[in-house]
């Protein structure tokens, strides 16, 4: 059984690093890509590179930090109460975001890195600019979704821990 400031300190690690990554990615996509389409999509794709290099070194280690906190909260939550139950969520919630991106958005992730890899030729059997354009815009739409799905485990999370 956990004390009281471990717990304390499960909850403020869990929500905060939640809420804080989920703030992170869902800014990438109203910040970074509105840039990308102002920009030649040959420059736009090369700097999509890098994001997707440096995201992949950070955002999953920090969901899955606080999928851990979530699970461990859970773990010490008397068997079967709902509490168990919401950090059981906020853990799945948190972690989710590895599967949404290896099944939902790696197809948008890895047409994109290939036309980059490829430069302009890349561009024109893509379907031209437009459609790199439209892929450019699903991945902030689905990145978005991604954010959104971190933030809903973290607000789980704190409604457990608000919970009486």
């Amino acid at each position: 059984m956990a004390t009281p400031l471990q717990t304390l300190s499960l909850q403020a690690f869990g929500i905060g690093t939640g809420f804080v990554t989920a703030g992170a990615i869902i800014a990438l996509s109203y910040s970074t890509v509105p840039i990308f389409l102002a920009h030649p999509n040959e420059v736009s794709l090369r700097h999509l590179r890098s994001l997707f290099s440096s995201g992949s070194h950070i955002f999953p280690q920090l969901a899955t930090a606080a999928s851990s906190a979530f699970s461990v909260l859970a773990y010490n939550a008397p068997t079967g109460s709902s509490l168990r139950n919401q950090y059981l969520l906020a853990a799945a919630g948190a972690i989710s975001i590895a599967p949404f991106t290896i099944f939902v958005m790696k197809p948008t992730n890895m047409t994109l890195k290939e036309i980059g890899e490829q430069g302009e030729e890349g561009i024109k059997k893509s379907g031209g600019e437009q459609k790199v354009q439209e892929l450019l815009r699903r991945f902030g739409r689905l990145n978005a979704i991604r954010g959104g799905l971190l933030a809903l485990g973290a607000a789980v999370g704190l409604k457990a821990a608000l919970s009486p």
